[in-house]
């Protein structure tokens, strides 16, 4: 299986949330710079993830359902692709979708924050099925318990990709 260091945009800038609901120019750029440069750094991305880099630039523990409103206008005006795979939303760079051939290691993903293209390289290299194949995936990320969300993950990886 190939792998590959999962690149990560470190410089983000702050805001606060108060300052995305005035929805003042200076504001929006800022928060576009963010946006722009997680996607085409880290892409492709889940929604999730998207929001975890922009709850570090809010310095805040959740985006409240207006915040990620605004979040969602500017990623759809700044022309990124999102299409819906398994659990979430996938945001794929400007440049558009591209075949994966590789998983990214070293990141905090969740195991179900990793797109399917990616992720199907590592269930797919494994020969293993059932509940062996989901231990060794789990063992991959240093994880111990399957939860059901993940199980279902990974059966749905299995199945078609």
């Amino acid at each position: 299986m190939k792998t590959q260091e999962y690149k990560r945009f470190t410089s983000l800038k702050h805001l606060t949330l108060d300052d995305i609901y005035n929805n003042l120019s200076a504001v929006v750029d800022i928060l576009d710079f963010n946006i722009a440069n997680v996607i085409e750094y880290e892409a492709p991305i889940t929604l999730n993830t998207l929001k975890a880099r922009m709850r570090e630039a809010f310095d805040v523990a959740k985006i409240s359902a207006n915040a990620l409103d605004v979040i969602l206008d500017r990623v759809n005006k700044l022309g990124y692709y999102m299409e819906m795979e398994c659990f979430d939303y996938v945001i794929w760079p400007k440049s558009g979708k591209f075949n994966v051939k590789y998983l990214r290691i070293n990141s905090d993903r969740l195991i179900y924050d990793i797109p399917k293209d990616e992720f199907k390289n590592l269930v797919l290299s494994y020969d293993l099925e059932g509940e062996e194949l989901k231990r060794e995936v789990l063992g991959y990320f240093g994880l111990i318990r399957l939860t059901e969300k993940a199980s279902e993950y990974i059966d749905y990886v299995k199945k078609n990709c």
